[in-house]
């Protein structure tokens, strides 16, 4: 509603986006319920409108129109369904100090469309949309910090209705859409969509691009997040499903791209939900992706949703904006420890917010630079990135390892586990430390031939990578290898639950690995494994 009506869209466009919105997040709710091969968690996780891309979707109706947002969208679940197929490659690049910083400047650009919502009603009704917008964030204020678990789940609901109320009895609610739509029907019309890459696509990409980054980073935290919350036993997160998410919702965007819709998320209080009613069940999942379709095609409830008015809509994105502001800091503050990082997360915050309220004189670098500067998002953005590049680049370099997945290149790895550590200067004890957790782990994984005799080559096809890197004193080795079934962080953790006097042969290594390393992590995805084991001296062990 804030988009079409931002953006100078006339009913009928309106009215198609809330259709659309609806039937795009129950189809892909369902999918990510049932998953269909690679794509969808097999996992409740309801779809949901992404408040933060409300600027950059009203510039791009505003400037370029329904073509532009389309192929803007699309662009955006491209680079989510690139994010989601190599997850476990481009790990290092989409991180939380990143998803945090831009989050923390994305709540600064939708502060600029709150703040315009509220001076575009409070010039014909000032009291009015005074009254009405702060009654909403209080209501939906009170309800968030004080209420019971419930109360805070329907707080935003009962703000919204609460707001309404109040913009009736001053006069203020139109409910004519809402009395002329029928009960049951479809829109009349669609937006008219084709092939639109002019000036505002191009400068608008960057931000797009970045809010498929920020959506990909909010939609794997949603994933593991659930499984915590869903699992009745400590398990370790199963990052092929978080693909399968990743993945679903990329198709949800590009549903909602070629449908005229807005760009799409996890619904946030999914987690909350299943904490509090204790339910997990999928069944609730097709429930809700149905009940979406179903009111999708009853125009009165799409009348009613598209007549809200603008200052119960800002009362309630006043403490979106403010959480969106809260959960970007603790974003970048809870997943980074180093200081130097989260340095880089509130200079690039203040650098983007400088170049968004245009506190920099910039010459005139023509249409396409002089867009993309004044968005904050763009140059902080850039900026995070650049600096945690450099980060990279001048910091101790990785040393990598690869061969064939088999035990008869145990002594090359050794070499190389010597050689990392003589580079560090660390003395032998920490070396036959990494030297004992580089074999046992091979030797967990390796498979192993049952006779010489043997002519079965499928071992060969399976090849192993090593990356050893350091942090002070600690070591870190990364296993990258293939697929597997069994998660050595669960077996793991399964020993340490069940000690035993007489430990099997098969689980001697688990043992041995369970003493000399401080932690086993063991990532999971489609085609690929990733364990990485953290030694520290034998000393702070």
């Amino acid at each position: 509603m804030i988009v079409a009506k931002a953006s100078g869209q006339d009913d009928a466009y309106l009215g198609w986006m809330v259709f659309a919105t609806l039937v795009v997040v129950g189809l892909t709710t369902l999918l990510q319920v049932r998953r269909l091969g690679p794509v969808g968690a097999g996992a409740v996780l309801p779809l949901f409108t992404a408040a933060f891309s409300i600027p950059f979707c009203i510039t791009a109706l505003r400037d370029g129109g329904p073509a532009t947002l389309m192929w803007l969208i699309l662009a955006a679940a491209a680079f989510q369904l690139v994010i989601s197929r190599w997850l476990f490659i481009l790990r290092r690049i989409v991180t939380p100090t990143i998803s945090g910083t831009v989050m923390m400047i994305l709540s600064i650009t939708l502060a600029s469309v709150v703040f315009g919502l509220l001076n575009d009603a409070a010039e014909a009704e000032p009291v009015a949309s005074s009254v009405t917008a702060l009654a909403t964030l209080v209501v939906v204020a009170a309800l968030t910090l004080r209420g019971s678990p419930v109360w805070r789940l329907w707080a935003p609901m009962i703000g919204i209705v609460v707001g309404s109320i109040i913009a009736a009895a001053f006069g203020t609610y139109d409910f004519d859409r809402v009395t002329e739509a029928g009960w049951v029907g479809l829109p009349t019309a669609g937006p008219e969509l084709g092939f639109d890459f002019g000036i505002p696509f191009w400068t608008l990409l960057p931000a797009f691009l970045f809010l498929g980054v920020i959506i990909s980073i909010q939609v794997n935290g949603e994933a593991i997040s659930l499984q915590r919350v869903a699992r009745r036993e400590d398990l370790a997160i199963n990052f092929r499903q978080v693909q399968g998410a990743l993945a679903g919702t990329g198709v949800s965007n590009v549903l909602a791209g070629v449908a005229g819709s807005v760009p799409i998320i996890v619904s946030p209080g999914i987690v909350s939900f299943t904490q509090v009613t204790g339910v997990a069940s999928r069944r609730v999942g097709y429930l809700i992706g149905g009940l979406f379709i179903l009111l999708a095609f009853f125009p009165k409830v799409s009348g009613l949703l598209s007549s809200l008015p603008g200052p119960v809509m800002a009362g309630y994105l006043i403490l979106v904006t403010g959480t969106l502001f809260v959960d970007g800091a603790r974003t970048a503050i809870q997943s980074e420890q180093n200081r130097q990082r989260l340095t880089i997360a509130g200079l690039s915050f203040w650098i983007g917010a400088a170049f968004q309220f245009g506190l920099f004189s910039l010459p005139d670098l023509g249409t396409v630079w002089g867009t993309l500067l004044k968005s904050g998002v763009t140059t902080g953005g850039f900026a995070v990135v650049v600096m945690i590049v450099f980060m990279e680049l001048t910091s101790h370099r990785r040393m990598r390892f690869e061969s064939k997945l088999h035990i008869e290149v145990l002594p090359e790895l050794s070499t190389f586990v010597t050689k990392f550590a003589d580079r560090r200067g660390w003395d032998t004890a920490m070396k036959d430390r990494l030297n004992a957790v580089a074999e046992e782990t091979l030797l967990t994984l390796a498979p192993m031939k049952l006779s010489l005799d043997d002519d079965d080559d499928d071992d060969d096809e399976r090849r192993l990578v090593v990356v050893a890197s350091s942090e002070g004193p600690v070591a870190d080795l990364e296993f990258i290898g293939g697929g597997s079934e069994e998660n050595l962080e669960d077996r793991v953790r399964q020993l340490q639950q069940h000690d035993a006097e007489i430990v099997a042969e098969s689980e001697l290594s688990l043992q041995l690995l369970r003493h000399y390393a401080t932690s086993v992590n063991h990532q999971q995805y489609h085609g690929t494994d990733i364990i990485t084991v953290r030694v520290d001296p034998p000393e702070a062990a």
